[in-house]
C-alpha cells in the first residue's frame, strides 16, 4: 500500500469514527470533526517532505514600538526550513470563520516574521458561505495583500447542509475525499 493510500484510508477511518464520538456529545465531538481535516493536512505535508507546525506564533507588525507574538493559523508549512504556506482548516467554512481566517492571514502577511512570498489557503470539507461572501473576502484579501487566497473544498458535497452533518452515518458519502480537489491541494502545497 502506498503512503498516499494510507493517508486517505486514515482520513476515512477518522470520519467513520465520528458517529460514535458524537454519540457521547460535548466539545470532544466537535473537536474530533475538525481534527479529521487538520490531521489530513498534516499527513499530506509530511508525505510531501514538508514540515507542518502548529502553535507556531509570529509577531504582529509593530505599531508605536509595540507588537505581540500572537499570530497563527492551523498549519504553518515549511519547506527546507523556510515558511512557504499558511493553511487554515475547517470542517465547514461559514462566513464568520472565513472573515476571521482572512483577517488572520492579512495580519500574518504584515508580520515581519512571515516571508513576503508566503502563500495562504483555506482547506475545508464543505462550504457554508454564500458565494458573494467568498468572492468578497477573496477580493478583500487581495486588496489588502496583493495576493490570491486559495480555498479548497475537499468533499464532493461542497455545500453544507445542517441536516446532513459529518457525524451521521447515513450521510457518510457526502464526506468522502474528492481526490481531484485533494490533488489540487497537494500541487498547491508543493509549488
Amino acid at each position: 500500500m502506498s503512503a498516499m493510500t494510507s493517508i486517505i484510508e486514515q482520513y476515512n477511518k477518522e470520519v467513520d469514527a465520528l458517529p460514535e464520538i458524537h454519540s457521547r456529545g460535548g466539545g470532544a465531538a466537535r473537536n474530533a470533526s475538525g481534527l479529521v481535516y487538520e490531521n489530513l493536512i498534516k499527513r499530506t505535508c509530511i508525505f510531501s517532505n514538508l514540515d507542518p507546525k502548529k502553535n507556531d506564533y509570529f509577531r504582529t507588525k509593530e505599531i508605536n514600538g509595540k507588537s505581540l507574538r500572537t499570530l497563527q493559523v492551523d498549519w504553518h508549512v515549511y519547506n527546507d526550513g523556510k515558511l512557504t504556506k499558511l493553511v487554515e482548516s475547517k470542517t465547514y467554512l461559514d462566513r464568520c470563520y472565513l472573515e476571521r481566517a482572512v483577517t488572520d492571514f492579512i495580519k500574518l502577511n504584515q508580520s515581519p516574521d512571515v516571508p513576503d512570498d508566503a502563500e495562504y489557503c483555506i482547506f475545508a470539507g464543505q462550504n457554508a458561505c454564500a458565494d458573494d461572501a467568498i468572492e468578497y473576502y477573496k477580493e478583500y484579501f487581495k486588496h489588502e495583500t496583493g495576493k490570491e487566497l486559495t480555498i479548497f473544498f475537499v468533499n464532493p458535497q461542497r455545500k453544507r447542509s445542517s441536516t446532513r452533518p459529518i457525524y451521521k452515518e447515513e450521510y457518510r458519502s457526502d464526506f468522502v475525499l474528492d481526490k481531484g480537489v485533494y490533488n489540487e491541494f497537494m500541487e498547491w502545497l508543493n509549488n
